[in-house]
């Protein structure tokens, strides 16, 4: 992290230069001890103007000019590791590879080559300089949305993203309808013949990427809930899984019936299970299924309190029990299938693979279509 600090600390010194550097410039952001700026951040304004921080209310509000919300610098130094140095003609911003500039309480904002206005130029509060979030974060290739009903302004955004765009999930869409997704919804019935497959538990890594694979090849997608020790363990399958256009769900860190453990350290499996998945760069939000479908209105509601929407399913393809085998799961699939149900099975083996490769086949040829739950959701 020195050494990026450093690099990011000459750059804005050259970018200030090019500006007709003033004489007085602010420190730089000091470096922090870990490098967490390549780190998928979710950043949420509320209609209180208090600040989120992937679910953590932050000690700093933004303020709101118009239509206009702003937030102080340190909170993309909190969230991005923003770097930047300020002048009163000049000022540079550094996050990754991305680099503003802009002059005084000039309207505009060079990002690169191109300009972009400020529908309010940053300005200072005391020692704290405030910035227009959606106007910068925007074209730097952030998702930004504003939650329904609720109007809170939410920012998502991994500086992995800069090299890397597929990281950026379609599922974040999601978050700006979350509070409108019924409660642990099982199916979405509708004249579109649809299936939602979904993928749970501690998964094999070569099982789940071949069934990652396989969707692929038929133009559909599906919903992997994932256990957080398992994806410590297996990075390279998540961010396989991201590139391929399905979505991640969260399915907690090591798998505990919820109902066996207290309200605390359910909350806080949920929330390992995110951090896990963030310092891969992407996110389980807004998909959250509970171990064993053990589950009850309670543990619902801290589901809720984390920021997740419970997923649900119709029917459960038979393949973790003794007798299991592939002609078994291919019969539950062929006697339940109906346009909009979400089924779950559990890739712990190529036989589920074997299931998949047997009947996507047969479902597409009576013209189902394959979706993950993000695609399903968005049909409402």
């Amino acid at each position: 992290m020195i050494g990026n600090g450093k690099l990011l600390q000459r750059l804005t010194v050259v970018l200030l230069a090019t500006c007709f550097l003033a004489p007085l410039v602010l420190p730089v952001m000091p470096a922090q001890a870990a490098d967490t700026t390549s780190w998928f951040r979710l950043v949420t304004v509320d209609t209180n103007l208090d600040v989120w921080l992937n679910g953590t209310k932050l000690s700093m509000q933004a303020k709101r000019c118009g239509d206009t919300v702003l937030v102080p610098l340190s909170v993309l130094h909190q969230a991005w590791g923003v770097t930047y140095a300020l002048s009163n003609v000049c000022s540079a911003l550094s996050i990754g590879d991305s680099h503003a500039v802009w002059q005084g309480r000039s309207p505009i904002y060079r990002l690169g080559q191109q300009e972009f206005p400020w529908d309010v130029a940053p300005f200072m509060v005391g020692a704290q300089l405030y910035i227009p979030l959606r106007e910068l974060m925007e074209p730097m290739g952030a998702f930004v949305g504003t939650a329904k009903p609720s109007g809170d302004l939410i920012v998502a955004y991994s500086t992995q993203w800069q090299k890397q765009p597929w990281l950026r999930q379609a599922q974040l869409a999601q978050l700006e309808k979350i509070d409108q997704i019924p409660m642990g919804v099982k199916s979405l019935a509708g004249r579109a013949k649809v299936v939602a497959f979904t993928f749970d538990d501690n998964w094999d890594p070569e099982a789940t990427a071949r069934i990652a694979e396989l969707f692929h090849q038929y133009n559909g997608h599906c919903t992997f809930f994932v256990v957080g020790t398992m994806a410590r363990a297996h990075p390279e399958v998540i961010r396989e899984i991201v590139r391929l256009g399905h979505d991640i769900g969260n399915h907690t860190l090591s798998h505990p019936a919820a109902t066996k453990i207290t309200g605390t350290d359910f909350a806080k499996q949920i929330r390992a299970c995110e951090q896990v998945l963030n310092g891969i760069g992407v996110t389980s939000r807004p998909y959250f299924r509970f171990p064993y479908f053990a589950q009850d209105k309670h543990l619902m509601k801290i589901v809720t309190d984390q920021g997740f929407v419970t997923i649900g399913s119709a029917w459960t393809i038979e393949d973790t029990e003794p007798n299991r085998s592939v002609a078994h799961s291919v019969a539950t699939i062929r006697r339940f299938i109906s346009p909009g149900v979400i089924f779950v099975a559990h890739p712990n083996s190529t036989m589920t693979y074997t299931v998949m490769k047997t009947i996507l086949p047969e479902l597409a040829a009576r013209g189902y279509s394959f979706v993950s739950v993000s695609e399903l959701l968005s049909r409402r």
